[in-house]
């Protein structure tokens, strides 16, 4: 306070009253000074351990604050991408299965429609087999029992509807055999093995047919040609129709053998049918896994990769973050030890500040409310010298003279008034200060020197 009212007034009288206080004692001065001084220091480290404590308080939050951020987005991102690569797992397994499905359901049709094909040819053939079968034995009984022209006419329609059978059954075999090369070509075709005893055994059938047919054509040729004979016989005609009868159990005796050939080559083919399925299963299978093993470097393995990847990655990411987290802790549990003994000295101190406030003099009071009292002075000062500056910056050279000096007036006035107020509040301090000095009380003395008056 001395040193401030020296720089801004050295000539005022709190200053002089300073430099006549400096002919006390230095001794008693220096125990007071020392005594300001422990306080003062006091005061210094109990703001500076203040000044600590928040800066640890404030640093701590906002470390923590941090770290909770941190882990939340961590969390939102893993939980984010997590969802997305199921998602894309979902889409992908949905359309490998849509796109298997159709190619199952395509093939089924197929194989249906071949299936289909296969038994209406069947049907065919063995509905004319049983026809000619038919057309066969009446003729025959007629060329055994009726010698004559009509057997004659007889012969010659039978041979005509003969070959036009024979051109149907080879058209169908034709047609079977398309039909085959067709299967064959297909992707879950059947074994060629299989096929190729299939088609053996139907052109073995079908010449062992034209044979016995051949041999029945034959045998009515001859045994018309023996009727037409003249000079023949009875005995040779009987010999004849015997061999005749012969031959046509013969005859029967084969259609009988290969009917049941055709019994046996039904299981055979149905045995090999149900072979071509298994197989024809098998293929599919291996197609599908061809098919998947194909696929399997695609974005769904990329994808199911990346997946397990992070699945693995998590909990380590998730334990490092835990230890960060606990380091976080402990260091929070640090802090807040510290700041606890921070706060004990800080009470300490400030139990040992109100002690020694409490066992100083009333002379020291009546000094700190001097104190207190210059300040506010100085302080209003400061405020009207602001104020003086504002004023000076709004007037303007153009303003009347007559307000001017009314308004100069007034403000000179106003700080008559001031200095007035002033003066009386520097006497009181006076009178304060005399009464001390008569009570014996020693004033700290300013280490500056005593300003001379000019």
């Amino acid at each position: 306070l001395e040193q401030i009212l020296r720089s801004r007034n050295p000539n005022s009288l709190p200053a002089l009253i300073y430099a006549a206080a400096t002919s006390a004692s230095y001794e008693d001065a220096g125990k007071m000074s020392s005594s300001s001084r422990i306080t003062a220091l006091l005061e210094r480290r109990i703001q500076r351990l203040e000044a600590e404590l928040e800066n640890h308080d404030e640093e701590a939050k906002r470390s923590l604050q941090v770290m909770e951020q941190q882990f939340h987005r961590v969390k939102v991102q893993l939980t984010s991408v997590h969802r997305l690569r199921k998602q894309q797992l979902e889409a992908a397994a949905g359309s490998q299965s849509s796109v298997v499905q159709a190619l199952e359901e395509e093939l089924y049709r197929v194989k249906q429609s071949h299936k289909q094909k296969e038994k209406s040819l069947h049907e065919q053939i063995e509905s004319l087999q049983q026809q000619l079968k038919q057309k066969v034995k009446p003729f025959v009984l007629q060329a055994l029992l009726s010698p004559g022209r009509h057997q004659r006419q007889a012969e010659a329609a039978f041979g005509v509807r003969l070959e036009r059978l024979n051109q149907e059954l080879a058209k169908k075999t034709r047609t079977i055999q398309e039909l085959k090369k067709e299967r064959r070509n297909m992707p879950s075709a059947p074994n060629t093995r299989a096929e190729r005893r299939s088609t053996e055994t139907s052109i073995s059938r079908a010449v062992v047919f034209q044979i016995s047919k051949m041999q029945l054509a034959g045998g009515t040729r001859r045994f018309f040609s023996c009727f037409l004979l003249t000079g023949s016989h009875i005995s040779e005609v009987l010999q004849e129709n015997e061999a005749l009868k012969k031959q046509v159990e013969l005859v029967l005796l084969q259609s009988e053998q290969e009917k049941e050939a055709l019994k046996a080559d039904a299981a055979q083919f149905e045995e090999q049918l149900s072979t071509t399925k298994a197989e024809h299963f098998r293929v599919l299978d291996h197609l599908r896994a061809t098919h998947a093993l194909e696929h399997s470097d695609s974005k769904v393995a990329e994808l199911t990769n990346k997946l397990s990847t992070q699945e693995v990655g998590l909990p380590h990411q998730a334990a490092s973050q835990l230890k960060e987290m606990q380091g976080c802790k402990e260091a929070l549990k640090i802090s807040r030890r510290r700041e606890d003994a921070l706060q004990t000295q800080l009470t300490k101190l400030l139990q040992e500040l109100k002690e020694a406030k409490e066992a100083s003099s009333s002379e020291v009071k009546l000094l700190c409310t001097l104190e207190r009292k210059i300040l506010n002075m100085e302080l209003r000062h400061q405020h009207r010298e602001k104020e003086l500056q504002q004023v000076r910056a709004q007037l303007t050279p153009g303003d009347d003279l007559q307000s001017e000096l009314e308004h100069w007036r007034r403000l000179a006035q106003d700080k008559s008034r001031e200095m007035d107020a002033f003066r009386l509040e520097l006497d009181s301090i006076l009178d304060i200060l005399r009464h001390l000095q008569r009570q014996g009380a020693v004033l700290p003395t300013p280490e500056l020197a005593i300003p001379q008056r000019s």
